[in-house]
């Protein structure tokens, strides 16, 4: 079995998401401690993440050429690094015109900024996925999340039931998508996006 070496260097590229895994557990935290007191900072905290992330991967995420990391399963390149840079631009500037919205209707909670940040997710591991089994984990990543927020307005009896129905044509489409790469996979032996 060949030895691989681990250094912090060679995971650069996949620091947007890291960085997102990490800021959705942060900011359930501060949601928690801090967000119960103070309506409103976990909107400003939210924004002030979103802004690290873009500053991180402007920094960072910059690769030349194309680079495979995770034994293929993640690509980065110039592409990725861009559409990188403008969920985190796009995000944000729905999360500042959401707020007011959320405020009048009482529904500013921590919550939906946890599931905009775990939805950004999903959509930054469908960017650099390179295997069917990563786009698999992307997809469902951002369809839980979209979920969540479908159904974000509990006393809603429309949510309630668009987010049922959303969640069964989903199930229904993540079955069919898997049943689809199981076909790939017999046929080709691979499921590398190449």
């Amino acid at each position: 079995m060949p030895e691989t070496s681990f250094n912090w260097s060679s995971l650069a590229p996949a620091i947007p998401e890291i960085y997102l895994a990490t800021a959705v557990c942060v900011l359930l935290l501060f949601d928690a401690f801090v967000g119960v007191q103070r309506r409103g900072m976990t909107a400003t905290f939210t924004l002030l993440t979103l802004a690290g992330g873009a500053a991180l991967t402007a920094i960072y995420g910059h690769v030349d050429g194309r680079t495979l990391l995770f034994g293929g399963l993640y690509v980065a390149d110039e592409l990725a690094y861009v559409l990188k840079l403008i969920g985190f631009l796009v995000v944000a500037v729905v999360l500042l015109y959401s707020r007011r919205y959320l405020d009048v209707r009482g529904l500013l909670r921590g919550e939906y900024f946890v599931l905009a940040l775990t939805a950004l997710l999903g959509v930054f591991v469908l960017i650099s996925a390179n295997d069917l089994i990563t786009v698999y984990i992307g997809v469902e990543l951002l369809a839980l999340s979209s979920y969540a927020l479908v159904a974000f307005d509990r006393d809603s009896g429309i949510a309630a039931e668009s987010a049922m129905k959303y969640f069964v044509l989903g199930a229904i489409a993540s079955g069919t998508l898997l049943y689809g790469m199981s076909m790939i996979y017999g046929l080709t032996g691979t499921l590398s996006l190449d």
